[in-house]
């Protein structure tokens, strides 16, 4: 063989050689960046999904009180449900409180229940905002006198029924209302008389509370249990 033809040969049995090698290397890996890049890039919550979750942690959950409802998933406006609109418009003083309110009759009750729980929430933020008007034109001092105390007493019913209707008002103010009256009423026999025993004069001392209460807003159980003005 000529020398030209034998290096030809050599070059070529070289070149298959290694193209024989290279096909039997496994494929380079690619560069892991990308790869890590994209999976940042996967778990990177999105600027909604980030707000969503802030406002969900900041969520007020409410009271922890059970809202009554009948067999056939009716309302039934009790004293409880009063208890969880006071932890709204009675503890809170921001703007945002009644809205607060529906947003949690909403997430706990069925829909026909959520919207007739909705309107009374409505009703009672009005009643209480013309309660307290009502009340200022008063003009109340620490120790007011009986007889316009009583007709205080009426003025109220009378906006409770108008604005709540007679079962809320029953329900809701029903206790209160009993307890004023019969403060009213002892007060007026016993005005000048020393009391008997210590219970009596503790009785006296509950009495008297009850009516310096009738001159708060609200003059309700939720001004103590809430600490409201």
């Amino acid at each position: 063989m000529k020398p030209a033809l034998a290096g030809a040969a050599a070059l070529l049995v070289a070149l298959i050689a290694l193209i024989a090698l290279l096909a039997a290397q496994p494929a380079t890996a690619p560069s892991p960046a990308p790869a890590v890049a994209a999976t940042s890039e996967a778990r990177a919550p999105s600027a909604a999904a980030a707000r969503f979750f802030r406002e969900l942690g900041n969520a007020d959950p409410g009271p922890q009180i059970e809202i009554a409802l009948t067999d056939t998933q009716e309302l039934i406006p009790d004293f409880a449900l009063r208890e969880v609109m006071d932890h709204y418009l009675l503890a809170r003083s921001d703007a945002g409180r009644l809205q607060a309110l529906r947003e949690h009759l909403r997430r706990t009750l069925p829909p026909t229940a959520s919207r007739e729980a909705e309107q009374l929430a409505q009703n009672y933020s009005d009643y209480l905002a013309a309660h307290g008007a009502l009340l200022a034109a008063q003009n109340f001092h620490d120790t007011p006198d009986l007889g316009r105390l009583a007709a205080w007493q009426q003025q109220q019913r009378q906006l409770r029924l108008r604005m709540l209707g007679a079962r809320v008002n029953e329900e809701w103010f029903g206790a209160d209302d009993a307890y004023l009256t019969q403060a009213l009423e002892e007060a007026g026999r016993n005005a000048d008389a020393p009391s008997a025993n210590d219970d009596e004069a503790r009785h006296r001392q509950h009495m008297q509370q009850v009516l310096r209460s009738a001159t708060r807003q609200p003059p309700t159980e939720a001004t103590a249990r809430y600490g409201a003005q």
